[in-house]
């Protein structure tokens, strides 16, 4: 199988151009993305202290108002969390906003892609300015298109995909920056700052 390389691009938004300025940072290439577990034990504070006051403000604005952050201001975040190592490479190119990676399968058998994942893939590229609900859509359907395939069979009835495992790995991702945004939610953005206003 040949998922690791083999995509389907689809560009949402941010001019190829720009691509090359969100590149992974090659510090945390395989993972592990930072768990749940390790900010309740108080490793969110920690990267929120290495954040630049940008990235505070963007998690400033999505804990007042998510449905407002721009694709440039989510990018700019998780390449940042992606600098420090936050988030491993892998996990932020499977939750990037300016293209999506959707693995294909077998070269001589690749996935079909479902009516339901092209609709949800046309909304999300609307963006809808709340990138955990942008997250959260996009996990599902992989998942959802995930059973379906798993489901379908050859004449002889044996699987028709062998591995589709890709889809759900994107999926997890996107469950494990979603679960770092939220840590880092919770923490005390602006410590130590006068009145911690913005």
């Amino acid at each position: 199988m040949d998922s690791g390389v083999n995509y389907i691009v689809n560009n949402t938004g941010i001019p190829t151009s720009e691509w090359g300025k969100y590149k992974p940072a090659g510090v945390n290439p395989d993972g592990p993305s930072v768990d749940f577990s390790e900010l309740l034990s108080g490793k969110n504070q920690e990267i929120v202290s290495k954040l630049t006051d940008g990235a505070k403000r963007t998690l400033q604005r999505l804990k007042t108002n998510p449905n407002s952050i721009s694709k440039r201001d989510w990018m700019d975040l998780t390449h940042e969390l992606n600098a420090m190592g936050a988030i491993s490479d892998l996990d932020y190119g499977w939750t990037r906003a300016d293209f999506h990676f959707i693995p294909l399968g077998d070269m001589d058998n690749p996935f079909t892609t479902t009516e339901q994942l092209r609709e949800t893939m046309g909304r999300i590229n609307q963006w809808p300015g709340n990138p955990l609900d942008y997250l959260d859509q996009w996990a599902f359907s992989l998942k959802k298109w995930g059973a379906e395939l798993s489901r379908e069979l050859n004449p002889d009835g044996t699987p028709k995909y062998k591995d589709v495992s890709p889809i759900y790995d994107q999926a997890s991702a996107c469950g494990r920056v979603s679960n770092l945004i939220k840590g880092l939610l919770s923490a005390d953005l602006f410590a130590g700052k006068q009145g911690g206003r913005i």
